[in-house]
């Protein structure tokens, strides 16, 4: 029976340590296709953007959930599109300038980020950035965004997550930032608009992820399964807890469940 596999992107797919989608993540993902089952990647990324696009461009999935459910796309076809609004932006901005937090979004290839130091300093360590130009976080207000980033610790998230009811932040598996979107965004939402397109029930769902905002995902799914890595919160509520990345985590778990052959 055919299957939608989802596959959340950073440290599931996407390893920090290489900088590269593990090779027997890939080999898995061709092999699914081949054999008739649809690939999606469910991602807090915008997968159209200038840093993610290669990294699509290489899984080549049917289907992308990204930035958490807020947009949805099969091949070129965009079946979803919800925005945060301005003024939200505008008061988080405010919010964060004030408390010396760093909030804000990439705009192409450029960062607009309150207290950008924060985000400088995590991409030079963990993805090898350097000299890349950063604006005024204001020019977003200029732009419709799907959601924004935020980075720092996790009591400053709760500190955001108090000030503003309507978001929630759900911490990156390192602890050191979040997404921030509408609280009722997930990325099971997203899903839910790809299961209605392709005529599919929960039932036919597999999900892998490693942090919070997957948890949504993994809990509603036929199977859902934690990578090793994973935060332990999503262990716990996933079926099924595979290796980790760096151990090929994703191709294990697949064969755990007879999804690919040996």
């Amino acid at each position: 029976m055919r299957k939608l596999i989802c596959f959340d992107m950073d440290m599931t797919l996407y390893d920090h340590k290489s900088l590269t989608i593990t090779p027997s993540a890939l080999d898995a993902v061709r092999r699914l296709q081949r054999e008739g089952h649809l690939v999606a990647v469910a991602t807090g990324r915008d997968m159209d953007n200038d840093f993610s696009r290669p990294l699509a461009e290489i899984v080549r999935p049917d289907a992308i959930v990204h930035c958490n459910g807020e947009k949805v796309t099969v091949g070129d076809q965009k079946i979803r599109e919800r925005f945060l609004e301005k003024d939200l932006i505008k008061r988080l901005l405010d919010y964060a300038e004030k408390a010396g937090f760093s909030i804000g979004s990439n705009l192409g290839p450029v960062g607009c980020f309150t207290h950008r130091e924060r985000v400088i300093e995590r991409e030079e360590r963990v993805f090898g950035i350097r000299g890349r130009e950063y604006r005024d976080p204001g020019e977003l207000l200029n732009h419709d965004l799907y959601a924004l980033a935020f980075f720092g610790e996790p009591w400053q998230a709760k500190r955001i997550e108090e000030a503003f009811p309507e978001v929630k932040l759900p911490l990156f598996a390192a602890k050191e930032g979040a997404d921030v979107i509408r609280r009722e965004a997930s990325k099971a939402e997203g899903i839910e608009v790809l299961l209605e397109y392709y005529g599919m029930g929960w039932q036919d769902v597999v999900a892998f992820g490693d942090s919070m905002n997957d948890l949504e995902m993994v809990r509603a799914a036929g199977l859902g399964i934690a990578m090793g890595n994973a935060v332990p919160a999503l262990k716990e509520a996933a079926d099924y807890v595979t290796a980790p990345i760096w151990e090929d985590g994703v191709v294990k778990g697949l064969l755990q469940f007879g999804l690919v052959e040996p």
